[in-house]
């Protein structure tokens, strides 16, 4: 008997560790099929290539573990709508997740939004997506963090972060950039708010991105550790342009640029720690080069070989903590803002902390900065030493008693 034929029956296509975002792409979808992309790669991850072109985001765009965004640098441009802000006309409560506008709201179901107050922002606002819309009022996917009262302007915006990790570990973001809303002339934002809001994540590398007129700030990394931020741009950014915080450890941040954002080029927030500020240039900030150093419990961290120049207020802004180190970075022709207010470098209520080898210089033919190193407050035990101020009108000032300012030319 004739041997039967054997059927080859076709298994289903297995996941793929590397696709490319083209295949997906959506333009009706809230993420132009990015997010199907994402999704598409297995649970030990993978890499989505994003090919030139403009992918417009109507929410944000989740990174899981394990997985890599790879762009095609500056041609690969991820931007968001022109913002719609609706006030609320009742309160919301906590856990609640109905809001009611005083007039139609300008969102569809699936778009991201953010919920706030005056009061309750950053940590308590809320973030999530359109569920339904009647009449005036909204559901949002998600329940609120907290009670928003409308006599504090309580709000609802169709901002979110563009790209957002929680949680998560091992994620890669590189060679992509990330527009604002054209000419933004409105609020400053939150950072939960920002292009980049990284948030409790382990071992991240963001690298070659570059974020333009964002209405919040653009690079963040909240809490978590073994972060690396290198090679990227702030450009115009609202709020901060770099912006570490709440908890952060064992960070580096090298070789990037932040300049003519309205915050700082550069922010340490809040119990940062372990961590490296390197090799930078900020400039054009409207407040400082680099700002909240210590401030908020950041301890052990190092801000070397950076250029802050033509800022608002200070270069650098070391307050309200301890074991800083501060080398080699060159301050020049700070406090644009107000002429001779603002010092190259500030050290107020600062502690058992380093500053040595920084230049404080102002080219201007109307010079602003006026001061080199400026300690105050209730400073103390700080080492200021080798430092070059010459040509300001107040070089070096110490005022802690156990404080030593040695071997400066001024």
């Amino acid at each position: 008997m004739p041997a039967m034929p054997v059927r080859e029956i076709p298994l289903p296509d297995a996941p793929r560790d590397e696709v490319n975002a083209a295949d997906f792409f959506d333009r009706e979808s809230m993420t132009c099929g990015l997010e199907d992309a994402v999704a598409s790669l297995p649970e030990s991850g993978g890499r989505v290539r994003i090919p030139a072109g403009t992918y417009l985001l109507r929410k944000t765009l989740y990174v899981p573990s394990r997985v890599s965004l790879v762009g095609d640098g500056p041609a690969t441009v991820l931007k968001i709508r022109p913002l719609q802000v609706a006030y609320l006309s009742k309160d919301i409560r906590k856990g609640g997740r109905v809001l009611t506008c005083k007039t139609r709201p300008p969102f569809c179901v699936g778009e991201g939004i953010g919920v706030c107050d005056d009061k309750h922002r950053g940590w308590w606002g809320t973030h999530g997506e359109v569920e339904r819309v009647v009449g005036n009022r909204v559901w949002m996917s998600v329940p609120f963090n907290r009670r928003l009262l409308v006599r504090d302007n309580a709000r609802v915006v169709n901002l979110f972060p563009c790209i957002w990790s929680e949680g998560e570990t091992d994620i890669e973001i590189r060679d992509l950039t990330i527009k604002g809303p054209e000419d933004y002339e409105g609020d400053w934002w939150d950072f939960t708010y920002s292009a980049m809001h990284i948030v409790g994540c382990e071992r991240v590398r963001v690298l070659n991105c570059s974020v333009f007129g964002w209405p919040s700030d653009g690079f963040g990394i909240q809490r978590g550790c073994d972060a690396q931020v290198a090679h990227c741009q702030a450009h115009g950014c609202r709020g901060h342009g770099f912006h570490p915080g709440t908890g952060l450890a064992r960070s580096v941040w090298s070789h990037n640029i932040g300049k003519g954002n309205g915050g700082d080029g550069y922010y340490f927030c809040a119990r940062v720690h372990h961590s490296v500020c390197s090799d930078s240039v900020f400039s054009e900030n409207g407040q400082h080069g680099i700002g909240g150093v210590a401030n908020g419990g950041d301890h052990h961290n190092i801000v070397s070989n950076n250029v802050c120049s033509y800022n608002g207020m200070c270069g650098i802004d070391a307050n309200r903590g301890d074991e800083q180190v501060i080398t080699g970075n060159l301050l020049l022709s700070n406090s644009r803002a107000e002429k001779g207010k603002y010092p190259g470098i500030r050290v107020y209520d600062l502690t058992y902390s380093i500053m040595q080898g920084n230049r404080c210089a102002d080219d201007q033919e109307k010079p602003t900065q006026l001061k080199g190193i400026e300690e105050s407050g209730e400073s103390d035990y700080n080492m200021i030493s080798g430092n070059l101020c010459v040509g300001m009108d107040k070089a070096i000032t110490v005022v802690g008693r156990n404080s030593r300012a040695e071997g400066n030319l001024v």
